[in-house]
């Protein structure tokens, strides 16, 4: 087995500044209550310069600049973005665990040869977590917690077999088992800084003074204990909320929040091998009802360029109602895609036919789903009454007739014959036999007519016919 261990660094800060907002104007930092007072976990690069860093009373921080944004952390909000990552790993390999509060850990042993090895693999999972707006630091190691370690040391370069645990983790600092306070005391007072340093003691020492605890820990990121972990399931629907602190009334702001949304949703229907055929945006405003925009993409897709394009021109018949406090993307019905034809010859590997779809859910989205339509066909031998509108998509079963333009006039043109043949602006040849049609005496509509293919000099091709009463021609299509 090889784990791939994702540590995010900065998840306080990414869950309140979603990658999307301006510069930060004054210093920023998010601080959690330990009981007695308020202590500083994070902080931002504009907070960093001036000297604030985690681990600082909330007062000091004040004390050293008094012009601070200040959030309090919100577990719930990290958690929820944990969970809304795990979907999204899960493109890479099936067997994600979420390692609170900010670690992933994915089995990626299986999955090399697919990927084209792990630093395409690598390249992959960095550039995609860039795309969300979150920091990385990445360590990869045949045992979980050997990985994890190496994450959160920033230890980057892979250890790929268990032979070469025990150097790898031995420069570690004892802090990366999480000893308590009273066991971390103790041992700085034996002089044991390093895990190569506590595997020398003796073990059955070490567990009478310390517990047993630490020890375990130690086997198991060795390899020679093992360690079984529980993995992520993936809910069934997908409903992800970025809640802000501020206010936002501009349109821009909306699709670039979108943007980010509409990324974690392609992550997890990638992960599990499902597309969406519509999705709903809901807008939290402070003193108004919840605002909602549906988007459909008239067939099922999982591509965020896709789903963004299509909600960019329904956005351009979307506006704001009020200010915007939270932006929740949900998407309830999830289709498979597995096993559906490529395209041969798709830029990008489309779906079937999904470019037409697509091309026909943006216009909807532009210009109201009423002006656009199907035809289909209706058992009628007139051709002005062999068809109907329908949906997109649907169905038609072809007439059994000869051979009829796509486009018909709205009403047949009268034509003129000059030396004995219609005119229609060049003289008209008519070609092969003619198609008869006596139809209509039921409803007073009667028709009587002889349609011919014709040409002309300039190459177009024409569809006329001749009432068999008056022997007056007429224009009623034109063939493309």
């Amino acid at each position: 087995m090889l784990w791939f261990a994702l540590y995010l660094p900065q998840l306080p800060l990414e869950v309140f500044q979603p990658g999307v907002a301006a510069p930060a104007l004054k210093p920023t930092l998010v601080v959690e209550s330990t009981g007695r007072f308020d202590q500083v976990v994070q902080v931002d690069a504009l907070a960093a310069s001036l000297g604030l860093r985690a681990g600082l009373k909330l007062s000091a921080a004040l004390a050293l600049a008094n012009e601070l944004t200040v959030h309090r952390r919100k577990p719930a909000a990290e958690a929820e973005t944990m969970t809304a990552l795990a979907a999204w790993a899960l493109q890479f390999t099936p067997t994600v665990v979420i390692v609170p509060p900010a670690t992933l850990l994915l089995e990626i042993g299986g999955c090399l040869q697919y990927f084209g090895g792990l630093a395409r693999l690598q390249h992959l999972v960095a550039t995609g977590l860039a795309a969300l707006g979150h920091q990385l630091q990445a360590g990869c190691a045949p045992t979980p917690l050997a990985a994890s370690w190496r994450a959160w040391l920033d230890q980057h370069t892979p250890v790929l077999n268990v032979a070469g645990l025990p150097a790898a983790l031995a420069d570690m600092p004892i802090s990366v088992l999480q000893p308590t306070q009273k066991q971390a005391d103790g041992l700085a007072q034996l002089g044991i800084r390093t895990l190569a340093a506590l595997q020398a003691l003796p073990r059955g020492g070490l567990a009478k003074r310390f517990g047993t605890a630490l020890a375990i820990q130690l086997d198991q990121a060795l390899g020679v204990a093992s360690d079984p972990r529980v993995p992520f399931i993936a809910p069934d629907r997908f409903e992800r909320c970025i809640d802000l602190d501020y206010p936002f009334d501009h349109l821009a702001i909306f699709l670039l929040l979108a943007e980010r949304l509409l990324i974690e949703l392609a992550g997890f229907l990638a992960g599990r091998g499902l597309g969406v055929q519509s999705v709903v945006f809901r807008c939290k405003h402070e003193s108004a009802p919840a605002s909602l925009l549906t988007v459909g993409f008239g067939v099922p897709i999982r591509k965020a360029a896709e789903m963004l394009a299509v909600l960019n021109e329904r956005a351009a018949r979307f506006s704001l109602d009020a200010p915007v406090l939270a932006l929740t993307l949900i998407a309830d019905t999830l289709h498979t895609l597995d096993g559906q034809p490529l395209l041969l010859f798709g830029p990008d590997g489309e779906v079937g036919s999904g470019g037409i779809a697509l091309l026909l859910a943006r216009l909807a989205a532009r210009l109201g789903g009423d002006a656009v339509c199907g035809i289909a066909t209706v058992p009628e031998h007139r051709p002005e009454l062999a068809w109907r509108s329908t949906k997109p998509g649907e169905a038609s079963s072809p007439l059994p007739v000869g051979e009829r333009p796509g486009w018909l006039l709205p009403r047949p043109v009268p034509l003129a014959l000059r030396t004995g043949q219609p005119w229609y602006g060049e003289p008209l040849a008519c070609t092969g036999h003619a198609e008869r049609i006596e139809s209509g005496w039921w409803d007073e509509a009667t028709a009587v007519r002889d349609y011919f293919q014709a040409h002309g000099p300039s190459g177009r091709r024409y569809w006329l016919y001749q009432e068999r009463n008056s022997h007056d021609w007429f224009l009623h299509g034109v063939f493309g």
